[in-house]
């Protein structure tokens, strides 16, 4: 009987971290894209035209868990800017995949003036 249980208890603490794991998947992905772009950015805004090589094993290590059709506009040529607009597109698709209808542009009739 306490066998059972215990093998029970084992099992539903299995499902529950299963479940926890994909709940907070979309979070992980994003907070690692998030992290690379800033440091992207502030070399961008420093004026370096080249990714070093740690970084660009940082950001291969940021994208490594996600599925392919997410990860697959990441282009690793080493040219920072080229690389930025690549994890742009990363995460772009990262929102589309976790939430389909998401949408970031404006409406064409939107106004400004307002």
């Amino acid at each position: 009987m306490i066998d059972h249980t215990s093998t029970r208890i084992e099992q539903q603490e299995t499902a529950l971290r299963r479940q926890n794991r994909r709940r907070y998947a979309f979070q992980r992905m994003l907070e690692a894209t998030d992290r690379v772009l800033w440091r992207l950015e502030e070399m961008n805004r420093d004026g370096v035209k080249t990714v070093p090589a740690p970084v660009r094993a940082e950001i291969r290590e940021a994208v490594e868990t996600m599925p392919n059709h997410i990860r697959e506009p990441l282009r690793d040529i080493g040219q920072v800017q080229d690389t930025l607009d690549s994890l742009f597109e990363v995460q772009e698709r990262l929102f589309r995949w976790r939430f389909p209808d998401w949408d970031d542009t404006e409406p064409d009739d939107f106004d400004y003036a307002s």
